[in-house]
Parts: C-alpha cells; sequence; structure tokens
C-alpha cells in the first residue's frame, strides 16, 4: 500500500510540474485567433540558430500566401551572426558608440555587439526570402534601423502611421513573442493600433518545449529580459 501510495503521489508531481511547464509554454509562445490585417511584421533576430531566422519569416510568408494581410514588414538592422551564413557584416563600432551615447543601446553591450551584430542577417535578409517565396516587392516594407524590441515597435510605428494601418499581425520566435507583445502594446496602445500575436512554433510546442535544455536556458533569459524591460518602462 505505502508503494502505491508513493507511486501516486509521484505521479500526481509529475503532473503538476508537466503543467506548470505547459502553462509557461503557452504564456510565451502567444497565438491568438487570426483575423484580417493590414499587414505582418516579422522580426529579424536568430539566438544564434538561423532556424530562427528562417522559420519566422516563413512563418509570415504563409500568413501573407493564406491571404491574411496584403503586406509583410520586416523590422530590425541585425540578427546574431551565426556559422555557415556566409560572412557577417558587422555593424561598425563607431555605430554602435554612437548608438549608445544617444541611449539607444547600453555602454556594456557594446563589446558584444561589435562581434556579433550582423547586418547581413537584418531586414532585409527577411525581405529577400519573402520574395524568393513568391511576395511581390510592393508587398514587403522594411524597417533596418532598430536595435532592440522597442526601437523595432517605434520604427515599425512610423511606417504604419504612413500607411494608416491600424492591425497587424505580429510573427516572431515562440519564447520571444510574449516580450515582444507586451514591448508593442506599451507603443501601439496609445496609437490605437490593434495587435494580433502569432508567434512561429519552430518545432515548439506547450507539452514539451521544457525538455530541451536550450529551451529552458532562452527561457530563463527571456524572463530576465522581461524584468529588465519591465523596470526601464518598456513594457
Amino acid at each position: 500500500m505505502k508503494t502505491i501510495l508513493l507511486t501516486a503521489s509521484s505521479s500526481v508531481l509529475l503532473l503538476i510540474l508537466w503543467l506548470i511547464f505547459y502553462i509557461k509554454g503557452k504564456r510565451f509562445a502567444l497565438r491568438n485567433r487570426l483575423h484580417k490585417a493590414d499587414a505582418i511584421v516579422v522580426l529579424a533576430g536568430t539566438r544564434g540558430n538561423i532556424k530562427f531566422l528562417d522559420s519566422k519569416i516563413q512563418t509570415a510568408i504563409s500568413l501573407y500566401h493564406r491571404e491574411w494581410a496584403p503586406y509583410i514588414v520586416c523590422s530590425g538592422r541585425f540578427s546574431a551572426k551565426v556559422a555557415d551564413s556566409g560572412e557577417p557584416n558587422l555593424i561598425p563600432l563607431e555605430d554602435l558608440q554612437d548608438a549608445a551615447r544617444n541611449g539607444r543601446i547600453q555602454e556594456k553591450d557594446i563589446a558584444k555587439a561589435a562581434e556579433t551584430w550582423d547586418v547581413n542577417l537584418g531586414a532585409n535578409y527577411l525581405r529577400n526570402k519573402a520574395l524568393a517565396m513568391g511576395v511581390p516587392a510592393d508587398s514587403i516594407l522594411v524597417e533596418d534601423q532598430s536595435l532592440h524590441t522597442r526601437e523595432n515597435a517605434e520604427y515599425v510605428l512610423n511606417l504604419l502611421k504612413e500607411h494608416n494601418f491600424t492591425h497587424i499581425i505580429l510573427v516572431t520566435s515562440p519564447f520571444h513573442q510574449l516580450r515582444t507583445y507586451l514591448t508593442f502594446k506599451k507603443v501601439y496602445d496609445l496609437h490605437g493600433i490593434k495587435i494580433t500575436n502569432f508567434s512561429d512554433t519552430n518545432g515548439w510546442h506547450p507539452a514539451t518545449w521544457f525538455l530541451s535544455s536550450k529551451n529552458r536556458h532562452i527561457v530563463q533569459g527571456e524572463i530576465e529580459r522581461i524584468k529588465l524591460y519591465r523596470a526601464k518602462g518598456d513594457l
């Protein structure tokens, strides 16, 4: 009887732990019911894995071809460089120093940025992928100057205003969707712009994501970034 009770208790504990991770997985990889929108906004960013970048734009292109929106907006000056993606085109040190002086990035981030921020994997990389997959050039808008998520939101906002867009479908990596949404919402609520979340899954499933140590590490990093963004007032 004691063994049976212990086994039952262990099963209940495992179920509770699984449920906690499942809820966390759903919380990060936000997906809303789709409605027709003015544009699909997709963000650059590899987190060191080109699959993250390629999968995001493929999701955006799929939404475009399914006619959920008539435009794709590609946003971001760079992504972190990755192996086997060609010679990187790193942001010049002078540009990074200037960005720090203007409060766009922190001084402590300059050294790493100078070694890893690859312009070849920014918004124009996304644009070229979209063109190659049948999206017409006049259906693609490019914002290629933003250096972080808050700037993604602010610089894309300028494009939305130019085109009188009021509803976007927001696409990014599953672990990045929550922070991206909260950041965009802080900016867009002031302008009456509706956001529909549609995270790229990229093999992510809320029931199993935590089985990967890399996924757990990335999510923990996102939790820290959310705290930092909230402290800065960006969320």
